[in-house]
């Protein structure tokens, strides 16, 4: 390690943050949205569910989920450097160039967050590349550290 060079975050401190998030979100998200379906609940309302899988309302709901995982992620690294899981992992984003994030950079560097299928060929690129930081990192000039000490 170079003195006054960050020290890239592990992939394994990476995916623990993002799966404590997701959680997070999950719970977050998702209790107050299904919290209307909860009455009425059998198993012929869940084959009428798989049924009208691709109604408006199921899009609608996709969208708006898809809307507030890619706020949570961009709005905290924007404002904060982390999201609740980076922090709990001692990790934080920071711009290549030693410039303040902005929200475009975030925006970009977790578009893939709202698609698992992005999500899995972004970071396959970063497993394979070896450098630790995903495909849309590179592209928006950010990368993922962690804090001296926590090496």
């Amino acid at each position: 390690m170079v003195k006054g060079q960050p020290v890239l975050a592990t992939f394994w401190r990476r995916f623990f943050a993002y799966i404590f998030d997701s959680v997070f979100l999950t719970f977050l998200l998702l209790a107050p949205l299904l919290h209307p379906f909860e009455e009425g609940f059998s198993e012929a309302s869940l084959s009428e569910t798989f049924s009208t899988a691709f109604d408006s309302h199921y899009i609608f709901f996709t969208l708006v989920i898809a809307f507030f995982v890619l706020v949570y992620w961009s709005v905290l690294e924007c404002w904060l450097g982390q999201t609740l899981g980076k922090m709990i992992f001692g990790i934080s984003v920071e711009g290549t160039k030693k410039k303040p994030l902005s929200y475009l950079q975030t925006v970009i560097r977790n578009i893939t967050k709202v698609s698992i299928v992005l999500l899995f060929f972004d970071t396959l690129y970063m497993l394979a590349k070896k450098n630790n930081r995903r495909f849309f990192e590179v592209l928006s000039d950010t990368q993922v550290v962690q804090e001296v000490g926590n090496e």
